[in-house]
């Protein structure tokens, strides 16, 4: 994982603006940090190694006639595909470093080189040749690129501490991002809490040559489902590949891994799976361990029997580390140091396993994110039975839904599915303008924000709306594949590790992953009441029974922190949020008794309340960071 940033200026880049943005960039660990500067583009890097090909090529890299640069932050899945291909057109190759791969990519495909990266990263291109600076997201936004567009030029990074740092003016706050932290209505893609500051979008590249400032998708997650077998078992097995190629592909890196195993199906399959592969020669990596969150025994988010049943299957020891759980103060500090919102408590308790894995010499953890978005299943295959008129399947299903949940919950799921996929699409789309009126009408977190920002949420949502297919099935697999909220986690996530020296990876987020889960019917992800089938009948003697047939979840909510989250907000909402909500309307959110199963319920407003008082706070203090010494110093405006 590595700390970039560039910047444009059409009146020509000062070396001393790089050397600060350089200075920035590397107060979190790296290995190694440099610049570099031509004409009107300058780039800096700071780079910590992940697997032995990234020592081999220091960044920037630099094309021989010193006319393309690049800065590469995090890691490419198919890199020996890449090399193999642009090798065959009569590219010759320095090293085999992503950031090298990925710059010939762009020098031979242009722009279209980023449909051809697989992996978890951001990519800076600078180039003299056509006088622009080029940018690209992964498919899925891991590794986060705000940018700021001012007078002529433009500045790029990924973290908001540089953007600040170099902006020529202070940033200020942006109340419509801040209303959907508070409401936990996610619609605006491209926005970020400082106004002006804008994230690109995942999927996505950017273009500016100091004038023009484009961006365009090179990703359209596919809905139709083309992967078609006879029986489960051939699904299972197609599966069953596709997961060992992602696990082995995310464990390429010259020091032992680390694998988050909570012992759910997910991630405790990942460690399995890493241990066939270790035993079998195929594991990019020279060893592996697993670790686990050691919560109070008895609570909702003790699962250590689960996890050390899993060890025990494979034969290993399992590190087991307390949750991390600070007090609030913590998260408030965290925040102003990153210039970011507070990272939710669900995110931060990971923070002491993973200083763990750093201390025993690793620097990548794998974990099982995105396990449920994409291996649940849901009921939707009743509208794609009705669409491919597979009556025979209907009825299969019909009867295995009927002996889990009865007959009248049976038949009225598939009735709603069904009506909604045969009804004409005009009417479709008048009902779901309807409840969506309705619900805007009786929604609590809307019913705070001022009339300003309410008015701001539902145009947003329209947006939103207007950019997802019609059709049910693909609008829920576009939802899930593009989520605004998934940027925000990624990032939130990615600045946590980054300042430690850290990077984790995610095989069930890979592009062969979604678009396997994506193209593969409905009815074979979920049978009945039995969720994660799919996934359930590959690891039949991968995983320990015990794991195989776990229905319960974990839950991680902390009631400490939530009840401190609230204790904040009603001493400071006078003062940090009478601009965005009704502070009076608060009150009945703000009682909940968190050890209450409505508290849970509330939890997630209640940390967006608190991460945009915090954030407020923020604007009241003026942040001066020392280029030559890396201390940031904060003192509140006058």
């Amino acid at each position: 994982m590595s700390a970039i940033g560039a910047i444009f200026a059409a009146s020509g880049v000062c070396g001393d603006e790089v050397d600060a943005m350089a200075s920035v960039l590397g107060q979190v660990p790296h290995d190694h940090c440099a610049t570099w500067i031509s004409e009107r583009i300058g780039l800096a890097a700071c780079t910590l190694h992940t697997n032995a090909e990234s020592r081999e090529c220091p960044q920037p890299d630099v094309s021989g006639d010193g006319r393309i640069a690049a800065i590469f932050d995090g890691h490419l899945l198919n890199p020996s595909e890449i090399a193999a291909d642009l090798e065959a057109r009569g590219v010759r190759l320095r090293s085999r470093s992503d950031v090298e791969i990925a710059r010939r990519a762009y020098e031979t495909w242009g722009e279209d080189c980023a449909d051809r990266l697989h992996g978890e990263y951001s990519l800076v291109i600078a180039d003299c040749r056509s006088g622009r600076l080029w940018a690209t997201r992964d498919h899925m936004g891991f590794l986060p690129l705000y940018y700021k567009e001012e007078y002529g030029r433009l500045i790029i990074a990924s973290d908001f501490r540089t953007i600040s740092a170099l902006s020529a003016a202070p940033l200020e706050p942006d109340h419509r991002y801040l209303a959907q932290v508070i409401t936990k209505r996610w619609f605006l893609r491209d926005t970020t809490p400082w106004k002006g500051v804008k994230r690109l979008t995942r999927a996505h590249t950017l273009s500016y040559d100091g004038e023009k400032l484009s961006t365009r998708k090179y990703w359209v997650p596919p809905t139709d489902i083309t992967i078609r077998y006879k029986t489960d078992a051939e699904y299972a097995e197609h599966y069953r590949e596709m997961l060992f190629d992602c696990v082995r592909r995310s464990s390429r890196c010259d020091q032992p891994v680390g694998i988050a195993v909570s012992g759910g199906l997910d991630s405790s399959s990942l460690y399995c799976v890493a241990d066939r592969l270790e035993k079998s020669g195929q594991l990019l990596a020279p060893g592996f361990k697993g670790y686990s969150l050691a919560a109070e025994e008895g609570g909702n988010a003790f699962e250590l029997p689960y996890a050390r049943a899993v060890a025990e299957h494979i034969g290993r020891e399992l590190t087991e580390v307390p949750l991390f759980d600070p007090d609030i103060n913590w998260y408030t500090q965290d925040a102003a140091w990153h210039r970011g919102i507070p990272i939710p408590s669900n995110g931060a308790m990971m923070l002491g396993m993973e200083k763990r894995v750093v201390a025993d010499g690793s620097r990548v953890m794998i974990n099982g994110g995105g396990g449920d978005e994409w291996l649940q299943g849901n009921s939707q295959y009743y509208r794609e039975f009705v669409s491919e008129r597979d009556f025979g399947g209907y009825w299969r299903a019909l009867r295995r839904d009927s002996q889990a949940f009865g007959w009248p919950a049976a038949l009225k799921q598939a009735l709603r599915h069904t009506g909604g996929e045969i009804m004409p699409e005009p009417v479709r789309r008048a009902i779901r303008r309807h409840l969506r009126e309705r619900r805007r009408r009786s929604d609590p977190p809307l019913s705070w924000l001022s009339p300003e920002l309410r008015d701001a949420m539902i145009e947003a949502e329209e947006a939103y709306e207007a950019e997802l297919p019609e059709n049910a099935v693909h609008w829920s697999k576009h939802n899930i594949a593009t989520s605004p909220f998934g940027d925000l986690s990624h990032s939130l996530m990615r600045r946590q590790r980054s300042a430690i020296g850290f990077e984790s990876r995610h095989p069930m987020l890979s592009r062969s992953f979604i678009e396997f889960s994506m193209q593969t019917p409905a009815e074979i992800k979920r049978k009945g009441s039995v969720s994660k089938a799919l996934h359930r009948q590959a690891m039949a003697g991968i995983l320990p029974p015990v794991i195989l047939e776990r229905k319960s979840k974990a839950n991680f909510t902390n009631t400490k922190i939530d009840g401190q989250f609230a204790d904040y907000v009603r001493e400071n909402a006078n003062k940090q949020l009478a601009q965005l909500c009704d502070v009076k309307a608060l009150a009945p959110v703000l009682s909940v008794d968190f050890d209450a199963p409505e508290g849970d319920y509330w939890a997630w407003e209640i940390w967006g309340l608190y991460a945009s008082a915090a954030f407020l706070y923020q604007d009241n203090c003026v942040t001066q960071i020392n280029p030559a010494t890396g201390v940031q110093q904060d003192r509140i405006r006058e």
